[in-house]
């Protein structure tokens, strides 16, 4: 078990991240944080905190207006820093800065996220090639097994998941795992999601103390299903707008093994022997299948 506890160490900085607005705001005692690498259900996951907290389904705002992606390099940080100190509602703040670039407050919750990394790249995939501006593009060619070796082979780099390689999603589990322990840090995962979502909402309802009637909790589930929040896309992620031509697609489908109809038996071979490279064998079983094995 690790002594002390977790603090900023690193500065983040990328074409996607910018983690010094960390500087510009003050954490409260019931703020709920979801920070996970892109794609592995964020959205997913603030808008079921945001259900909980306000006790209602769906938004009479747009989700980005009520939980803000904090540390996005391409939005200014001083408006942001503002908007959030603004807020009088309890707050779920989006990040996707590994744990050592973002502050820590003993009294907060913290939920990180995590997805097969196969399933992240794909789903990034579909997503930087929606975009209508250009992001990441060098990141995903035209062709996918070239784009498949540099998410293998790459290194991560100062703006920590900008560059979506597996070593960048490996360091920040890692970041997170190495504080599991302690009793205001939790792991998601993705697949436990989509396996019994109603455990998980009650999961997350318990650890961030929003009691309602089971029946809440239903309307919860369903309000949060993949097809629902596509359907409300325009509602749930209205800044991507002004990045996507369809709001929609930043849903991309939902679902998991999507590399088995792009990668050969020799590419998941090389990810498989690269991943236990990256991590021990019971974090990449977990990180890959969440409380279930293959």
């Amino acid at each position: 078990m690790n002594s002390g506890l977790p603090g900023r160490t690193t500065v983040y900085q990328g074409r996607i991240t910018n983690s010094t607005i960390w500087d510009r705001f003050a954490l409260r005692s019931d703020d709920v944080l979801v920070v996970t690498p892109p794609k592995c259900g964020t959205t997913w996951t603030q808008a079921i905190i945001l259900m909980l907290i306000h006790g209602k389904i769906g938004m009479d705002k747009v989700l980005d207006e009520i939980s803000l992606w904090v540390d996005c390099g391409f939005r200014d940080v001083d408006d942001r820093a503002a908007r959030l100190t603004a807020q009088t509602f309890r707050r779920c703040i989006k990040s996707h800065t590994p744990f050592d670039g973002i502050t820590y407050n003993p009294d907060c919750t913290y939920f990180a996220v995590y997805r097969h990394p196969l399933d992240v790249h794909f789903s990034m995939r579909l997503f930087a090639l929606s975009m209508n501006v250009d992001l990441m593009n060098d990141r995903f060619p035209e062709d996918i097994s070239e784009g498949f070796r540099m998410f293998l082979d790459d290194r991560s780099k100062d703006g920590g998941n900008d560059d979506m390689t597996l070593d960048s999603i490996t360091g920040h589990y890692l970041s997170f795992r190495r504080w599991a322990h302690l009793p205001n840090v939790h792991l998601v995962h993705y697949a436990d999601l989509k396996r019994d979502p109603k455990a998980q909402v009650q999961r997350i309802a318990e650890i961030i103390g929003c009691h309602h009637p089971e029946s809440f909790i239903d309307e919860v589930v369903e309000g949060s299903r993949f097809d629902t929040m596509k359907q409300n896309a325009r509602v749930a992620v209205t800044e991507q707008k002004s990045v996507l031509d369809d709001a929609s697609s930043f849903f991309a489908s939902g679902t998991n093994n999507k590399w088995e109809k792009y990668l050969s038996a020799e590419e998941v071979d090389r990810y498989r022997r690269r991943v236990r490279e990256l991590l021990p064998e019971a974090d990449v079983q977990w990180l890959e299948w969440g409380s279930a094995t293959a």
